[in-house]
C-alpha cells in the first residue's frame, strides 16, 4: 500500500494492489467484532498487526509517517501519545506464578525499573553497550528520509546528499547495517548474555515483527531502541486502531486513479 501510494500520487502512474487478504493491509488488517449487552451490540476494532508505533506524532518521523505526509494523507490518521504498556510474565514458564510490571519509555524509566529489579547486575552495563554500538544505525537512519532510499543500481545517488549519515549507518559493514539483529545479540558485534534481557528483546521484538530478536530487523531494533528511551519518548495509537492507517493509504492507492 506504501509503494502503490507513492507510485499514485508522486509518480502519477495506475496502480492496481492485489490484496491476497480479504480485507486490505494483509496481516497488518484490523477487524470488528460484535458484542451483544442487553438488547443493543457494541462493536470492537482488533489489529491483527503490530502494536507498537513510534515515531508518527512528532519528529523525527518514521518510514511511514514519512509516507503518509508525502501523499498527503496524514491528516487522516489522528495519533494519540502514550507513556508505556503493561507486561505478565510467568517466570520459569509456571503459569501458576504471574508477575506483572510497566514498560515505561522516556530515559531512565526501563533502567532503574524492571531492569535492575530483574535481570543480573551485569544487565545494565550490557544493555548500554547494546544501545551503543546499534546507535550508529539510528543516528544515521534518522537523518536520510526514507523517500530518499530506494533498490536498484542508481540507489546511492538520492543518497548522495546524506553522505555523512550514510557513512555512520555502514560503519559496521553493509550486510549488519541492513540485515536482521543476530550479530548485535549472538556475536560477532556484541553478545548478550542476560537472560532475562534476551527475553525482553525477544518480546519487544515480537511485538515489532512476529519474530524472535535475531531474526528482527537490525535497523527496526536500533531504532526502538534509541527512540524509545530518548527525551520525550512516547509511543503513538491511531485512533479508531491501524485500520485507519490502512484506510489513508488506501486513499492514497486511489486517490488519483480517476
Amino acid at each position: 500500500l506504501c509503494a502503490g501510494a507513492i507510485l499514485n500520487t508522486i509518480y502519477n502512474k495506475r496502480v492496481a494492489v492485489y490484496e491476497s487478504h480479504y480485507l486490505p493491509g494483509g496481516c497488518a488488517h484490523a477487524f470488528d467484532r460484535g458484542a451483544k449487552t442487553g438488547n443493543s451490540t457494541t462493536t470492537f476494532k482488533f489489529d491483527s498487526g503490530p502494536s507498537i508505533v513510534l515515531g508518527c506524532s512528532k519528529e523525527p518521523f518514521n518510514p511511514l509517517q514519512q509516507v503518509l505526509r508525502a501523499v498527503g494523507v496524514d491528516h487522516h490518521v489522528h495519533w494519540i501519545p502514550y507513556d508505556g504498556w503493561g507486561m505478565i510474565e510467568h517466570p520459569g514458564g509456571k503459569i501458576n506464578k504471574e508477575r506483572r510490571w510497566k514498560l515505561q519509555v522516556g530515559p531512565g524509566h526501563f533502567e532503574r525499573g524492571p531492569l535492575a529489579q530483574f535481570a543480573s547486575s551485569s544487565a545494565l552495563d550490557e544493555f548500554e553497550e547494546l544501545r551503543r554500538v546499534t546507535a550508529p544505525l539510528v543516528t544515521g537512519a534518522a537523518e536520510i528520509p526514507a523517500m530518499a532510499m530506494r533498490p536498484g543500481d542508481t540507489a546511492l545517488v538520492p543518497l548522495l546528499r546524506y553522505l555523512p549519515p550514510l557513512f555512520k549507518i555502514i560503519s559496521n559493514g553493509v550486510e549488519a547495517s541492513t540485515g536482521p539483529f543476530k550479530p548485535y545479540i549472538d556475536g560477532p558485534l556484541f553478545t548478550v548474555k542476560d537472560k532475562w534481557l534476551r527475553d525482553w528483546l525477544d518480546a519487544l521484538a515480537f511485538s515489532l515483527s512476529g519474530l524472535p530478536a535475531a531474526r528482527t530487523s537490525a535497523g527496526a531494533m536500533a531504532y526502538v531502541l534509541f527512540d524509545m528511551h530518548r527525551e520525550g519518548a512516547a509511543l503513538d495509537y491511531p485512533r479508531g486502531g491501524l485500520g485507519e492507517v490502512v484506510k489513508a493509504l488506501a486513499e492514497g492507492v486511489e486517490q488519483k486513479s480517476n
